[in-house]
């Protein structure tokens, strides 16, 4: 690290390699800050312009995992800064040596809140309302009643900037809201009681739906397996919204076979994409989206303000928004 930073102040022109914008948005951050050299590569030169660069910042997954390796990031003496744009980075955090780098990570979590507790609350909805039997014409007309969700209790699993806003459209239909957590959390009046992880399979049989918004850690990874959907409601809704690795898929088929579960929607999977021939895919009552609930029409235009106020504070020298704990894993 010494001698990186050494190497950082022999020169005095910032430069900052760019992936996944469009020319448009290079202009108008060479415009907000020209004292700043910003760096696009072709793919021919990614190591010299890697090289060269202090910060990579990316505003498209597929761009940046063109960079984001263990073969360019050796090349990245100068490096101190590497913003990625999704929330999840369990990825990178794989890359050789990554975790022990000096360098700042700061990704895209909390700015997709709004659009993945919508559609959280929507797989929810389809599930309760019989949406999924009627759309795709699978009901015989001996279809349950549909399920009122005022007075249900919700467990919310990660309370960050998904699980919170989860929290926020399930208390407004009338939801009771309890909470898995890692650490504290303010005292707010949309949840009743915060409880830390070791405490899920006390508090399981309490819900009627559980959410899972936790990020993938060694310690969220499988979190719910064949104990846990054991410890469920029969009437018990899941949602997975995180990512498919916090569940355990085998366990979960053998819940659904058993009729442990009243429905499940997952928006991820284990393995991903889930093949056409998986006995998930069997079940009246699960319902799959393709990864699709961080989409919406304005994540990229919140991404993009969100680099253009970290890239200001970067030249500054301020502390940057979105930091993510490389140890932790978020």
């Amino acid at each position: 690290p010494q001698a990186l930073a050494t190497s950082s102040q022999r020169h005095t022109v910032t430069r900052i390699l760019l992936a996944g914008f469009s020319p448009a948005q290079v202009h108008e951050l060479e415009q907000l800050v020209p004292e700043v050299e910003f760096l696009t590569t072709t793919g021919n030169d990614v190591l010299e312009m890697v090289a060269k660069a202090d910060a990579l910042v990316g505003l498209q997954r597929e761009a940046v995992n063109r960079l984001f390796n263990a073969e360019a990031l050796q090349a990245g003496a100068r490096l101190r800064w590497v913003h990625v744009p999704g929330a999840g980075i369990e990825e990178y955090l794989m890359i050789p040596g990554f975790v022990q780098t000096p360098w700042t990570l700061t990704s895209g979590k909390i700015i997709q809140g709004p659009e993945v507790a919508d559609h959280a609350l929507a797989l929810l909805l389809v599930l309760t309302r019989n949406l999924h039997l009627v759309l795709t014409a699978r009901g015989d007309g001996t279809s349950p009643r549909p399920i009122e969700l005022r007075g249900k209790t919700t467990l919310i699993i990660g309370l960050g900037g998904v699980g919170l806003l989860i929290a926020e459209r399930a208390k407004a239909v009338g939801m009771k809201m309890l909470g898995i957590n890692r650490g504290n959390l303010p005292l707010l009046h949309i949840l009743e009681h915060v409880y830390q992880p070791e405490q899920l399979l006390d508090v399981l049989p309490q819900a009627d739906v559980v959410f899972m918004a936790a990020p993938l850690t060694l310690q969220s990874e499988r979190m719910l397996g064949e104990r846990e959907f054991a410890a469920m409601k029969p009437s018990a809704y899941l949602i997975n919204v995180s990512r498919g690795r916090t569940i355990d898929t085998e366990a979960l088929v053998r819940a659904m076979e058993a009729g442990r579960l009243a429905g499940v929607g997952l928006d991820v999977t284990d393995p991903e994409p889930l093949p056409r021939e998986h006995p998930l895919w069997t079940f009246k009552n699960v319902v799959i989206t393709p990864h699709i609930a961080g989409l919406s029409d304005h994540f990229w235009e919140r991404g993009f303000e969100l680099v253009k106020v970290n890239i200001q504070r970067f030249v500054r020298g301020l502390p940057l928004i979105n930091v993510v704990d490389k140890s932790a894993g978020y």
